[in-house]
């Protein structure tokens, strides 16, 4: 049986989950769904998965579609009546949803009501007391729900008609363009054949408010079926040609959360450079003989090849993004194209001497705190023990809350995820559960953390100061002044990330597979399909590889006092 994507099972139910597309994450506040499918069943999953994920990938495409209008050269004929057929839907449409919530309608004349009295008497307190739910009430609306309603839709009638006749052409602006942006058009009331778009608009919009209040008369006025949202052939509109710096503008927005200064800066430089030698090159005229002359151009005027390959990545990622996310293009011309550079300094694990180095300060030994306000204090202590202890990445650790700190199947871990208010996580292997090991907790690790959050703080490191979008950037350069304090300093000297490096030798040795690894340090795991999607690690499992993390040339000393 073919294999629904994102079909998942939790306990004896299914669930299919949908990733947001970057473009649309801030839209749903997410970075994916998981959907109850209601069932155990895995033939009846299958097929429920499909159809709910076909329904999400439609939405999804609906709301990019109306999210990023583009500009049209002129607004056709075809397009004005098809606009104005929308208008018009939407009027009647809108006029039903008020005339079936009669909860709304109840309200208004409770509010009316209250509103009289206070101009009777200015010293009235308003009694805003909810109004009744009928049920199974096949009567309709009261009389004065009825009133009430005939009021407001005179009232509007009435604007619809000045406007009408004053030639208002702002008075629909707003509306025609909603309408236009479900097209995937951009409106501009100085496009070419905008005014005349409008006019034609103003009258249907003038002549629904006039149908409103027929059917306060009792006419019978039905509501037109809302046109699909798709545009006439004949109105297909010649558009700017997009280039590269469109694409920026649309990456270095995207994302649940806005991405960080410092990349979008970097991607900044990256642009500027190209745009030097290739200026409003439109994003089609991008070829791979141009991306092969611009490799060689590069590797000719950079300082390394590091930083021309570099460089070469970021406008390949502008080019990827343009083809997989914004769809404006059909294909990544550049994929494929690379720059070899070795790396200078390669990460390699702490050797004995460095961490006795390390960890032999009145820092540790003494839990003497540092009161530079970058070292946060505490996180001072604890964060570099427990990148020794599991190989964790130095912003998953200064991002930690109090909640993460739990207790699972009786025993005691650290929740890795981006949950929370700021923070976020590389990948998806990065969202895990580790056990915390034995030796953090003989040094008082649950102690500390137990405090802190008796103390009232969210964050496990409350003098920690963290900065908007790299919440490591002040104590990793707290970090790296403490260990060149140290000697420990100079190229191929150990930095904070080396940790990773030290733990993964530990586990294998002593017998772990890469992949249970990998589970430990949220790496991606490289494998078969079979090992990626069904093989599953139990907490005691993961717990064992932990353990294997030792330091016998290291004695540490409990010193945490509450």
């Amino acid at each position: 049986m073919a294999q629904v994507e994102g079909l998942n099972l939790r306990g004896s139910r299914y669930y299919v989950r949908i990733v947001i597309p970057d473009d649309l994450r801030d839209a749903y506040g997410k970075h994916r769904v998981n959907l109850a499918l209601g069932t155990s069943d895995r033939r009846e999953a299958t097929l429920l998965g499909t159809l709910k994920r076909a329904e999400w990938l439609a939405d999804l495409e609906a709301k990019r579609v109306a999210r990023n209008p583009s500009s049209v050269a002129s607004i056709a004929p075809e397009l004005a009546r098809l606009l104005a057929d929308m208008v018009r839907a939407h009027v009647l449409s809108d006029d039903d949803r008020v005339r079936s919530d009669v909860a709304l309608l109840a309200e208004m004349v409770h509010v009316r009501r209250e509103l009289d009295l206070r101009a009777e008497n200015p010293l009235r307190i308003p009694q805003w007391t909810p109004s009744e739910v009928r049920e199974d009430d096949l009567s309709g609306l009261t009389t004065d729900e009825a009133h009430e309603l005939t009021s407001l839709n005179a009232y509007l009638n009435g604007n619809a008609a000045m406007a009408m006749a004053g030639g208002n052409l702002k008075a629909v602006l707003p509306l025609v363009q909603a309408q236009a942006a479900k097209l995937g058009v951009h409106f501009d009331a100085k496009t070419p054949g905008a005014r005349d778009a409008l006019v034609v608009c103003l009258k249907e919009f003038r002549k629904a408010h006039r149908e409103m209040t027929l059917r306060d008369a009792g006419e019978v006025v039905e509501t037109p079926p809302m046109p699909a949202p798709v545009l006439p052939s004949p109105v297909a509109q010649q558009e700017k040609p997009k280039t590269l710096r469109d694409v920026f503008e649309r990456w270095s927005r995207s994302g649940v959360a806005p991405r960080s200064a410092d990349s979008v800066q970097a991607m900044e430089r990256t642009l500027r450079q190209f745009e030097a030698q290739h200026p409003g090159v439109p994003l089609a005229d991008i070829s791979r003989g141009m991306g092969d002359l611009y490799r060689t151009w590069l590797l000719e005027n950079c300082k390394t090849p590091k930083t021309a390959r570099d460089r070469l990545t970021g406008i390949k990622s502008l080019l990827k993004y343009a083809t997989t996310v914004l769809e404006w293009t059909t294909r990544h011309t550049w994929a494929g194209l690379d720059i070899k550079a070795t790396t200078s300094a390669r990460r390699r694990p702490f050797t004995d001497d460095e961490l006795k180095t390390l960890f032999s300060t009145e820092l540790h030994t003494r839990y003497v705190l540092p009161t530079v306000p970058k070292a946060g204090r505490d996180a001072a202590y604890w964060i570099p023990l427990l990148g020794a202890f599991t190989g964790a990445r130095l912003g998953e650790l200064c991002q930690l809350r109090t909640v993460d700190v739990q207790t699972i199947e009786g025993m005691h871990v650290l929740v890795l995820t981006d949950d929370g208010e700021g923070q976020s996580i590389k990948s998806a292997a990065g969202h895990r559960t580790v056990p915390i090991h034995s030796e953090l907790l003989r040094l008082g690790f649950m102690e500390y953390a137990k405090a802190t959050k008796d103390a009232g703080h969210d964050s496990l490191w409350p003098d920690m100061p963290l900065r908007e979008g790299k919440p490591s950037d002040y104590f990793g350069r707290w970090f790296r002044g403490f260990r060149e304090g140290l000697g420990l300093h100079g190229p191929g000297l150990p930095t904070f990330h080396y940790f990773r490096h030290t733990v993964r030798p530990l586990m294998r040795r002593a017998g772990f597979s890469e992949s249970t690894q990998d589970k430990v340090t949220g790496h991606e795991t490289q494998g078969s399909v079979g090992t990626v999607v069904y093989d599953h690690w139990t907490l005691k499992e993961i717990q064992a590889a932990v353990e294997a993390i030792k330091y016998p040339s290291l004695s540490l000393h409990p010193s945490y006092a509450q």
